[in-house]
């Protein structure tokens, strides 16, 4: 194909695969699709309660008073002050609307669906009366406190729940069946510390971590409360916590990272190759090239991934700089020895080439890392580089026939070349002293442990946040206790039991609170022990104390005086979660692979003393999501250093198969693993935090600077110094692009950055060094 069809062919397709990308890609940006693994049962229920577990879909609310004058309410024709519970009241029957609302409800009273449940347990009230029926049995079947009851239930009766009573007494004139739900109302009686505040709580219906939908939800809320506050005179503030605030932001800051990254990237790139060539029509060309790589990465991944996640693209961007590598290395050769484009590509194609497969070596050992995220990079980087090579190698001559190429003199590269010609055997003593000092220095680093480091820094979002709670119960979403089984009956069981424990640890003060399922699900075998104790107790002598309490309290004998014994049919767990009770439980029944996972929610707590109270119990273990990504650090952090010795290995072995040389495979790899060395060992005299971001860099700066060391001892063009000018200019284009990393507020950004920097650049200062200048 002659270079003129070349050239319409390329300016003819560009857009078209720009379309397709546009209109094919899905982007998301939640960071736990990026970073959380799924190889095992914990990462994948860790994933899960990320995504959309109950507690991670819900808002915190609190409306208080503004600092604005008192306003006021027309009442009977005169003004008196507007109250926060009115003002409260109001804003909760407006987000109770809104279509992303699941419900929304008052911090200090159940939801009304809650309420309505209670009421269907009415004709097992025999079965699921006491946690500990044996030991409750007493007071419970006393016949001297019968009247007392009776009166209560009287009392019950005349109250403004009198119609939710009459349901449930006249199946369960005892009320036995409420007996289990008296916990879970004085936790609601406590749920909202009333700090001249109001509390509530809402559900959203998307994930906790759909950014749009929270976004969009977010914005109806605050639209909701404004109007409101508005209309009253701007005398109330609103404050929100939970999740999905932490997911809107991240996601916020995220995008600000791609935008900014990508367009201070390629500016960044775009100015270094003007500097470098002097040339707008080549660079026109080249970053149309850059563009086409990037767009058929994205396009790749886009096909391999139902999404691609935003950090991708962000990542994505920085092989900007890497994919004009390979055209930066044919225009200097070009400009320096007025090669025509199509021989200099010619020439330079097999170093070109294997600087191309070592530089997707590196970056497909990240798809081997375990970060699900990484897979997607893997992906990209390999379609992109492939793209940039082919493109460079039949595309660019085509585009560059026209252009003036004129390569900048970089002072100092030839100096540096010479000086360490010069004074080797001197600077290799020193080299080998500080490769010394450096192995010396290794043991001393230090292993980042705690993966909230990594995350985007919200100090002021916390403050909110923790400002928020302490208008709440201290229920944690982030730490419970566990219990698996194979069957329903054996997890209520064990459910059961735990929950026992629990009532001694928070009477012994070691947890504050805890929500468990009792008596939302109860084991058959609990529910033959209520029986069993109730038949016990339903003497003949306690019917008739019980219909003297009535008579004296002047209700009805003949509707409430008789007390049936048992249900012969028990609850099923299986026709519970059929019920609407699925939902006040669906943030305690976890998904799993295989059988049942229940999880019982916890308040503040001791993680070590609870951990020590649930010894011994079989199939119940404590949770925590803090310490699950803690773990998965570390184990990121083992195979990110076996990937970086594997990807070393493979780029060595496809070094040999090109050389069929070991001494030159060795002064190839020598640069960019002492650079890895050197940098590690500052690390840990500075007493820096690595992370397994941190190797990850390192690994991307060997498969680069390996390019480097491919190039000065191939030395294709017989020129060392054209070949080092090369390797300088496409260092220059690589810290550029990968230097605007460094903007962003994302931790793997910056961290990323400086690894991929550094390596890259004590990599081209050493390879002189440690390689010795060809002879031309």
């Amino acid at each position: 194909m002659s270079f003129v069809w070349r050239k319409r062919w390329f300016v003819l397709l560009f857009p078209l695969f720009l379309a397709i990308t546009f209109w094919h890609i899905k982007v998301e940006t939640d960071l736990n699709a990026f970073f959380t693994a799924t190889d095992d049962e914990d990462s994948r229920l860790l994933a899960g309660l990320l995504k959309s577990g109950e507690l991670s879909r819900r808002y915190l609310l609190v409306v208080e008073k503004s600092d604005h004058p008192p306003v006021t309410e027309a009442t009977n024709g005169a003004e008196t002050p507007m109250s926060v519970a009115a003002f409260t009241a109001s804003l909760l029957s407006q987000l109770a609307k809104l279509d992303d609302v699941e419900q929304v409800w008052p911090a200090d009273q159940p939801p009304r669906d809650w309420v309505e449940a209670v009421a269907s347990y009415a004709p097992y009230h025999a079965r699921l009366f006491s946690l500990n029926p044996e030991q409750d049995a007493p007071a419970l079947f006393d016949p001297t406190q019968l009247p007392a009851k009776a009166a209560g239930l009287k009392q019950a009766l005349l109250s403004p729940q009198g119609s939710f009573v009459k349901t449930i007494a006249k199946q369960d004139p005892l009320l036995l069946s409420l007996n289990g739900f008296k916990a879970l109302q004085g936790q609601f009686q406590q749920q909202a510390k009333r700090n001249q505040g109001e509390a509530l709580i809402l559900q959203s219906r998307p994930a906790a971590l759909d950014s749009a939908a929270q976004t969009r939800l977010q914005a109806a809320i605050q639209a909701n409360f404004a109007a409101l506050n508005a209309a009253a005179g701007e005398g109330f503030k609103l404050s929100l916590a939970g999740v999905p605030v932490f997911s809107v932001a991240a996601q916020s800051e995220i995008s600000q990272d791609v935008t900014l990254v990508s367009v201070v990237s390629s500016l960044a790139v775009a100015l270094v190759f003007l500097f470098l060539f002097h040339s707008l029509s080549a660079l026109h060309w080249v970053m149309m090239v850059q563009g086409a790589s990037f767009v058929i990465g994205t396009l790749a991944t886009a096909l391999v991934f139902p999404q691609v996640h935003s950090l991708t693209l962000a990542l994505g961007a920085s092989l900007i700089g890497i994919s004009s590598d390979y055209p930066i290395h044919v225009m200097v050769h070009c400009a320096k020895h007025r090669n025509t484009p199509l021989s200099a590509a010619k020439l330079l194609w097999p170093s070109l080439l294997m600087g191309g497969l070592t530089t997707v070596i590196g970056y497909g050992a990240l798809g081997f890392t375990g970060f699900p995220g990484f897979e997607q990079i893997a992906v990209f980087a390999l379609a992109s580089v492939v793209g940039s090579l082919s493109l460079t190698r039949w595309v660019l001559p085509a585009l560059l026939v026209n252009s003036s190429l004129h390569a900048a003199h970089l002072p100092g590269i030839g100096a540096w070349v010479d000086f360490c010609g010069r004074h080797r055997k001197i600077l290799l003593g020193l080299f080998a002293a500080s490769v010394v000092m450096a192995v010396l220095c290794l043991p001393q680093i230090r292993w980042m442990s705690d993966m909230q480091q990594l995350a985007v820094n919200m100090d002021s979002l916390k403050q909110q946040d923790a400002a928020v709670r302490a208008h709440f119960s201290s229920i944690e979403p982030g730490r419970f206790v566990l219990i698996q089984a194979d069957d329903w009956e054996t997890a209520l069981q064990r459910s059961e039991a735990a929950e026992r424990r629990l009532q001694s640890l928070k009477q012994a003060g070691v947890i504050s609170e805890y929500h468990g399922l009792f008596p939302w699900l109860v084991s058959k075998q609990l529910q033959t022990e209520n029986s069993q104790v109730y038949q016990r107790g339903l003497t003949p002598e306690f019917q008739q104390a019980w219909q003297t309490g009535l008579a004296e309290a002047g209700l009805s004998v003949e509707k409430l005086g008789t007390l049936a014994p048992a249900s012969p049919d028990a609850l099923q767990a299986e026709s519970v979660m059929d019920s609407p009770v699925r939902h006040i439980l669906s943030g305690q029944i976890v998904s799993g692979q295989s059988g049942v996972m229940l999880s019982l929610w916890l308040g503040e707590h001791d993680p070590a003393k609870l951990t020590a109270g649930l010894a011994g119990l079989e199939g119940t273990r404590y949770f925590s999501q803090k310490d699950q990504l803690d773990q998965l650090a570390g184990k990121y952090r083992d195979r990110s250093l076996m990937m970086l010795g594997i990807g070393i290995i493979v780029m060595a072995w496809f070094i040999w198969l090109q050389q069929r040389d070991l001494r030159k495979v060795c002064l190839t790899l020598l640069p960019s693993l002492a650079g890895v060395l050197f940098i590690f060992a500052t690390w840990a005299l500075m007493g820096e935090e690595v992370s397994f971001l941190h190797v990850i860099g390192l690994l991307l700066s060997v498969s680069l600077c390996l390019d480097y060391g491919i190039f000065f001892i191939d030395n294709r063009g017989q020129d060392a110094d054209v070949t080092y000018h090369a390797i300088a200019s496409s260092t220059l284009t690589t810290i550029a692009s990968f230097g605007a990393m460094g903007l962003g507020k994302t931790p793997t950004l910056p961290i990323l950055a400086l690894s991929v920097s550094l390596g890259v650049s004590l990599g081209f200062l050493l390879c002189p060094l440690l390689i010795q200048k060809p002879k031309n």
